[in-house]
């Protein structure tokens, strides 16, 4: 039985999909001069960390110092359009209520983000994520392990909990996230799709198990399970 619930964080508890399209397109357009395609933000953006997407984007190396200013660069830009727009900025419609529901029923929570640790705290603040979340246990970009598509990520937060991937399931938003939960031989692997944004275009090759827009179902499910 499934006892450990492993998120992903942007697209999938937070719906952020226009405010991270608009804000790298305008690092992009002030940086590098360049203009992000919707294809350029699934394949190169969504669910990948930020020394990935600036790497393409520089089409070269960057140095651990580059690769810092450039983030903080633009998660300045994110962070303030995240706080400009307060009916935006907040957790996914039944979420809340899903999370307590887990805590409820002893079910394991972590968190497996590309985000770096200044933009993981930021969330905490501004979301009240420690109300389920421990914030040393989520799996973050700390240039440790290899981005999503590899599921090193998601290992490390299920082992972080003291679970396995045979008993969690996994929700993701993007191409990359949910290669990356199929490599991680999750029990379950839950696609998170913004009703506001374009449907991702899936592989077919990869597996879904269901398909959620927001998280009320699985708060029935739990407390007919209990």
């Amino acid at each position: 039985m499934i006892n450990t619930m492993i998120f992903d964080f942007n697209g999938t508890m937070f719906f952020d999909g226009k405010i991270q399209k608009e804000s790298w397109g305008e690092f992009l357009k002030e940086e590098f001069k360049r203009t992000m395609t919707e294809s350029e933000f699934e394949k190169h953006v969504a669910g990948r960390n930020n020394r990935d997407t600036l790497e393409y984007y520089a089409e070269r190396k960057i140095s651990d110092e580059e690769l810092e200013v450039l983030t903080n660069k633009k998660e300045q830009i994110y962070c303030d359009m995240c706080l400009s727009r307060p009916k935006e900025f907040h957790l996914v419609d039944g979420l809340t209520d899903f999370l307590n529901v887990c805590l409820k029923n002893g079910i394991k929570l972590n968190i497996a983000t590309a985000s770096e640790r200044p933009n993981v705290e930021f969330f905490f603040e501004h979301l009240d994520l420690e109300k389920w979340f421990n914030i040393e246990s989520v799996s973050l970009n700390d240039s440790k392990l290899p981005g999503k598509p590899a599921p090193d990520m998601f290992l490390r937060a299920i082992d972080n909990v003291d679970s396995i991937p045979r008993d969690s399931a996994i929700f993701e938003d993007s191409v990359s996230g949910i290669q990356a939960a199929n490599g991680a031989n999750a029990e379950k692997v839950i696609l998170v799709e913004d009703p506001d944004l374009t449907v991702v275009n899936m592989p077919t090759n990869l597996r879904v198990d269901e398909v959620i827009q927001d998280y009320f179902c699985f708060i029935e499910t739990l407390t007919k399970r209990k």
